[in-house]
């Protein structure tokens, strides 16, 4: 085994370590508004909403709108709707699964 080999290895145990508990939380504090009551992530919602709404999904012409801009992020969370709806162990699943490839990708 190369030494890259074990030191991804190193890193992807790290990170599942430092985060498994996460895994069976809920949703807390901004979660309410950013995923729970967040329409564009909703299949109805037409996808091109994410790129005229805030992070909120308040359409960021709004006065209302905190011009939050994060489409990347709120396209993770509605894929997230799609294959568990509410769940949050996928949310943070998908959140931890990200965080080892940003380690890996920094990494190398």
């Amino acid at each position: 085994m190369e030494t890259r080999s074990i030191y991804s290895a190193i890193i992807v145990v790290t990170v599942a370590v430092c985060y498994y508990k996460a895994l069976d939380c809920g949703f807390v504090f901004d979660d309410m508004s950013a995923i729970v009551e967040n329409k564009d992530l909703r299949p109805r919602t037409p996808v091109a909403n994410l790129f005229w709404n805030d992070f909120w999904g308040t359409p960021m012409k709004m006065e209302k709108s905190h011009k939050s801009y994060r489409p990347l992020c709120v396209l993770t969370f509605r894929m997230n709707y799609a294959i568990s709806e509410l769940e949050p162990m996928s949310y943070h699943l998908v959140n931890v699964v990200l965080h080892a490839i940003v380690c890996l990708l920094f990494m190398k």
